[in-house]
């Protein structure tokens, strides 16, 4: 007798929380640089450089990248840039972590702040919230078929294990990990712009992401676009942009064609370099940026699993033991576009051009009715754009846009915990003619039904020999409540089959105080 077994790797979530800290730290004006008059923005970017997982404790080392926009304190004043960078550590203990689990981890910059000390250096904060996931690979041995074969119990005719099965729709880890890598191109000035200065500040996003799974392999394409801040060589203001797509195609040996990835990108460094064209003009750049991707990939399979058995007329031991497993109840999904008018506020300068506009979406509630996983949240934007003013030639404006959707879900129930990832899959946008910023941005929404609990696996069924007492004697047995035609026949050692038929039943339908005829062997 042998057991056919489904090798199946789990994902099971040790731990997962949010955190936040503070990094803050004072800049002191580069000698090259004038004093500061007033300052006109102060953004913040968070990166993870590195994370170690030990036994209890999950370290996270990072960095937070300033730049600051300022009108300096000199007979010409145009805008002129800073920039910061503070490192940071964060240790987060957690007892049920073990140092072969596998952290999953975002980090972003929720608000920055600063203080203007005096005119050459500043006090520069930054509120940096973390989201972690601990995720432990668990291989697990499920039992799908037996294979028997009576005459190796040395008998001629012996009937086939009653086996009782149970469908468990499971997701199957097919792999996990992080790829760095480069993505290098040029930005070149459009006809009528003028030549590069200097350039302010850069701001780098990937967007248009897909992938395709493949035996082995999976390949990510997507595109960094890249904002360009600059003054030109008379101190005006002016931007570019420049997309920058990337092929990449990562080995992972447990990956499938049925495999579904979750790939978070993030952005580590950035640097432009400004370069002169055929005609010797400086209205080329060379842009480079390093790329980190985050792939957690899982198939969905539907097994009908062993739950229970026993061969009719023979003692029967099995071998168990616990499980716990997530069951993937349900996968909604759904992509919608947002349309907003971004009105500029009193008293702000009116928008020349628009130069980069960023958009985050935060899911804030979710809810179940009926047969719909209601979803609500808020789209955080800022558009920042150049001005013809003098005093603020570079602004920004932020403003909250809040959704709410209802996604079709028609598995689940009420112990199933949903999980709900938010993602802008594009963004865009045009001026109107009353000079305000009309945003475009497709918003994917990605949820997942889970149940999780603990089961019993057999991991081996044996035959002990004849069972006591099974002769040929018909036992007589009235129905009690909760009783199943399973339970009495695995407690009679007899094939379930043999009961319908010798009770004459249509199907395996019990009602309490039935008499039923349970034959012997």
């Amino acid at each position: 007798m042998e057991m056919l077994k489904e090798n199946i790797r789990l994902n099971t979530a040790v731990a997962a929380a949010a955190t936040q800290r503070l990094v803050e730290g004072d800049v002191i004006v580069p000698d090259t640089k004038p004093d500061i008059l007033k300052v006109l923005q102060v953004d913040a970017v968070s990166c993870i450089t590195d994370k170690e997982v030990s036994d209890g404790l999950l370290r996270l080392c990072g960095r937070v990248d300033f730049k600051i926009l300022y009108i300096p304190d000199s007979e010409r004043r145009c805008v002129k840039s800073i920039g910061a960078s503070f490192d940071f550590e964060e240790e987060i203990a957690n007892k049920d972590i073990i140092a072969s689990d596998t952290a999953m981890t975002e980090c972003s910059v929720e608000r920055a702040e600063f203080s203007l000390l005096n005119s050459r250096k500043l006090r520069l904060k930054a509120a940096v919230s973390f989201d972690y996931e601990i995720i432990r690979v668990t291989p697990v041995d499920i039992a799908v078929d037996i294979e028997y074969d009576a005459s190796d119990a040395g008998e001629k005719t012996c009937p086939a294990p009653e086996i009782k099965r149970r469908t468990v729709t499971l997701k199957n880890s097919t792999g996990m990990g992080e790829f760095v890598f480069p993505v290098r191109g040029r930005a070149a000035l459009r006809s009528g712009q003028s030549s590069f200065g200097e350039i302010l500040k850069a701001d780098y996003s990937v967007t248009d992401t897909e992938y395709k799974a493949m035996a082995g392999r999976v390949a990510a394409k997507g595109t960094v676009t890249v904002c360009i801040l600059y003054t030109d060589a008379d101190g005006e203001t002016d931007h570019c942009e420049c997309e920058l797509p990337f092929t990449e195609v990562w080995d992972i040996e447990e990956m499938t064609e049925d495999s579904v990835c979750d790939i978070g990108y993030r952005l580590e460094e950035g640097g432009v370099t400004i370069e002169e064209d055929v005609d010797g003009d400086l209205r080329e750049a060379a842009v480079s940026v390093t790329v980190t991707a985050q792939l957690k990939a899982a198939e969905t399979l539907e097994l009908d699993m062993i739950e229970d058995c026993y061969i009719p007329y023979k003692e029967t031991r099995l071998e168990t033991e616990h499980a716990e497993i997530t069951e993937c109840a349900a996968s909604p999904a759904m992509q919608n576009t947002i349309r907003e008018s971004i009105e500029l506020p009193e008293g702000a300068p009116e928008i020349a051009s628009v130069y980069n506009v960023i958009a985050k979406p935060h899911i804030t509630k979710v809810g179940r009715e009926g047969r719909k996983l209601l979803c609500e949240g808020r789209l955080e934007t800022c558009v920042l754009y150049i001005s013809e003013s003098a005093e603020s030639p570079v602004c920004s404006i932020k403003k909250n846009i809040p959704f709410s959707y209802a996604l079709e879900c028609s598995g689940g129930d009420v112990n199933s915990e949903p999980k709900l990832k938010a993602e802008i899959k594009h963004i865009g946008y045009s001026l109107n003619s009353a000079g305000e910023a009309e945003l475009r941005c497709i918003l994917a929404i990605n949820a997942e039904l889970e149940r999780r609990q603990t089961i019993e696996l057999i991991t081996d069924v044996q035959q002990c020999g004849e069972a006591a007492g099974r002769e040929s004697r018909i036992v007589v047995y009235f129905v009690r409540g909760g009783d199943t035609l399973w339970d009495i026949a695995k407690h009679y050692g007899v094939p379930c089959g043999a009961i319908i038929e010798f009770n004459e039943l249509d199907d395996d339908t019990l009602k309490t105080g039935m008499r039923l005829l349970i034959p012997g062997k």
